[in-house]
């Protein structure tokens, strides 16, 4: 009986175990949501239902995506892709553009556009133009949307980004 109890707690575990970090990220996340609908509750009952609503589809989208995940890399690494250095090569250069574009996401409207036309080639001149605003907005914007990136992204996650890039463009 000890036995099964273990192995159904370790399933249970792996399933919905979130590790620390991300709940800092799920609970920012949510916060930041409370905080754009604040007009809109009449009470604190309201915001406070928000929340937890909030905090478990979140919780909920990060299993989810655990799962898919796990399920992808279970698949690729036991063929021999996983043998590939080009196969590596372009998994580890699609989940690094993945992570920097979800970060990206999180950015106020105009920056986000900033900085996607600018990984488009585009000059700060040329995104100024586009967006007409001034290219010392653009270039406050950028420089704003840099400092929010920096703090959202890890520093691992950045020195891959680094590395991916440096490879990518040569």
């Amino acid at each position: 009986m000890q036995k099964r109890e273990s192995k159904e707690f370790k399933e249970f575990f792996e399933r919905f175990f979130i590790p620390v970090c991300q709940v800092a990220d799920i609970a920012q996340e949510v916060f930041v949501k409370v905080y754009e609908k604040w007009n809109e509750f009449d009470s604190l009952g309201n915001a406070k239902a928000f929340l937890y609503i909030a905090a478990r589809n979140l919780c909920l989208d990060f299993i989810k995506h655990k799962k898919a995940e796990a399920n992808y890399l279970s698949e690729y690494m036991h063929g021999e892709e996983a043998d590939d250095p080009v196969f590596l090569k372009e998994v580890t250069r699609q989940e690094t553009f993945r992570i920097l574009h979800t970060a990206i996401g999180k950015l106020p409207a105009q920056s986000k556009q900033i900085i996607m036309l600018s990984m488009e080639g585009l000059s700060n001149a040329e995104v100024g133009e586009k967006l007409g605003v001034s290219v010392n907005t653009v270039k406050t914007l950028k420089k704003n949307a840099y400092a929010v990136l920096r703090q959202v992204l890890s520093k691992e996650y950045l020195l891959l980004l680094f590395v991916i890039l440096r490879d990518y463009s040569a």
